[in-house]
């Protein structure tokens, strides 16, 4: 099977593997579409401590099941279906607490997705699985796990009914942020973003928008909140220099979701009034447990958004590294690899 194989930052092989053998319990996944995620972006520039070369990257993808093992019963050959990129163990202490995207023991796919072939097991598919609609697209299934990890976020931000939401930074996480945030309280939603191909983009779909360079954004805000300020505030952009941006666009009493990847190593600096005397409250969120991933894949069965115009660009597996490049520019948002 044709696979991209990362050898370390910069270094990325276009290889023949062995398709994986089924087995009596196995599941063989035909890849149909593989998204190119920011930690693909990030792995293949710098390393990361989770992926040591050799190895293959790509987790959130679609595909068709080609074949089965004899004991398998929770898929059949033909089912179009995407999976998760990791299971949970559920027995460990944060599996048993309830925050199982915190899990200690997950299990993994047989390799990325960045691959023609994935093979998972019936105890893999049973948490992990998810059989799409027949008018679901392979793009579509392909964005199930960020979904997933966007729900997640989202639930733990309790946002209500009439919240002003304001998202900071418009790359693919963020409108995928500001999407959830508006389906799930029929409000307002205001995207801030520096780059103006990126604010055109997210006006395109509906939402607010406004540059913090330009101007007072607090100011901006607070002007659309009754000189309150946010509900809600998530910050979709992995710099920390908008952590006290971020912070500043809450009201009293509101929250804030640290959302994007930091750099390791970093630390940002903030008025720890905020926290303090204005009851700011900061949460983080990253990854998901099994139920989001399942609601994502209802979400994406009963096209509750449209999210095929998140993907600006496609490639061919074997143009993997010009894939990854353009996934870096904020001339992109989705970058979509097509599998024949």
């Amino acid at each position: 099977m044709k696979t991209a194989v990362y050898y370390g930052p910069g270094k990325m092989e276009i290889e023949e593997w062995p398709v994986p053998e089924v087995g009596t319990d196995g599941i063989l996944i035909k890849t149909r579409a593989s998204m190119v995620c920011g930690t693909d972006v990030k792995t293949y520039a710098r390393g990361h401590h989770m992926f040591k070369p050799p190895c293959v990257l790509g987790h959130e993808f679609s595909g068709e099941v080609v074949a089965v093992g004899p004991k398998v019963r929770a898929a059949q050959v033909g089912d179009r279906i995407t999976a998760a990129p990791f299971i949970n163990c559920g027995k460990c202490f944060y599996c048993r607490a309830g925050v199982a995207e915190l899990c200690t023991s997950r299990r993994v796919l047989s390799n990325g997705s960045f691959s023609e072939y994935i093979r998972i097991d019936e105890e893999y598919a049973a948490s992990g699985l998810i059989k799409l609609a027949p008018d679901t697209t392979w793009e579509e299934a392909a964005l199930t796990e960020p979904l997933a990890c966007v729900i997640n976020a989202i639930d733990d931000m309790n946002i209500t009914a009439g919240d002003t939401v304001a998202v900071v930074g418009a790359g693919p996480m963020g409108l995928l942020n500001a999407m959830v945030a508006r389906y799930v309280q029929h409000g307002r939603v205001v995207v801030f973003e520096t780059d103006e191909l990126r604010r055109a983009r997210v006006a395109s779909l509906g939402f607010e928008t406004a540059d913090p360079a330009a101007g007072d954004a607090v100011a901006a805000v607070r002007a659309l909140t009754d000189g309150r300020g946010a509900d809600q505030v998530i910050l979709a952009a992995g710099a920390v220099s908008a952590v006290p941006l971020a912070m500043s666009l809450a009201r009293p009493g509101g929250r804030v979701m640290l959302f994007g990847g930091f750099p390791q190593g970093q630390t940002a600096s903030f008025d720890p009034n905020l926290i303090h005397y204005k009851q700011v409250t900061v949460v983080g969120g990253s990854g998901f447990a099994p139920e989001h991933f399942t609601r994502a894949g209802e979400m994406i069965n009963s096209h509750a958004f449209e999210l095929s115009r998140l993907v600006s660009h496609k490639f061919t597996l074997d143009e993997i590294v010009d894939a990854l490049a353009v996934a870096a520019t904020p001339e992109s948002i989705k970058v979509e690899i097509v599998f024949d």
